[in-house]
């Protein structure tokens, strides 16, 4: 796949110090299974923080999974995301679960996701998005939004922000 001293792009350390399933896992396309099981992790972990925050959950919360699926798909392919940033916030929002306090299901589903993939665009990119261009890639909120958003995503990671690719391994099995 890579020469044994090439630098895979998505990591700093040569190819060859990888495992050939993280290669692959790196190597997949951003398609309708990935997509679900990004919403499938959002899912649980919004429906976890809603349960344990004191909260009551509505029987409209499964029927807002079409409209999360649709705001991934929509946002990954306006920001361009890349298969390593998305493997980043999926590591991001399972870390997130058992800390996440969710006090309105309004919009949850969606904050859960903006806060793991800018969190984890700017984490793993030199160059990414500003504020305001994510605002526009949701479609529904605003620069402020975004960066409140952030900051308490930030703060409910308690800023470890640091993922091996041991982190990233939990998914392989879903996504391959």
């Amino acid at each position: 796949m890579y020469p044994s001293s090439a630098r895979h792009p998505a990591s700093l350390l040569p190819a060859s110090w990888h495992s050939p399933e993280l290669l692959r896992l790196l190597g997949i396309k951003i398609s309708a299974p990935v997509i679900e099981h990004v919403v499938d992790c959002v899912y649980e972990t919004a429906a976890y923080a809603l349960m344990h925050s004191g909260a009551t959950i509505s029987k409209a919360f499964p029927a807002h999974r079409p409209r999360i699926t649709s705001f991934v798909s929509a946002m990954l392919s306006r920001a361009e995301v890349r298969t390593a940033t998305l493997l980043v916030a999926l590591v991001y929002i399972v870390r997130a679960r058992p800390h996440l306090y969710i006090a309105l299901e309004q919009w949850s589903l969606e904050r859960v996701f903006v806060g793991a993939l800018v969190t984890a665009s700017k984490y793993t990119q030199d160059s990414t998005l500003r504020n305001v261009h994510w605002a526009a890639c949701t479609g529904v909120f605003g620069k402020n939004d975004v960066g409140r958003i952030e900051r308490e995503f930030l703060e409910v990671l308690d800023w470890e922000l640091g993922v091996r690719e041991a982190d990233l391994m939990e998914h392989h099995e879903a996504l391959v």
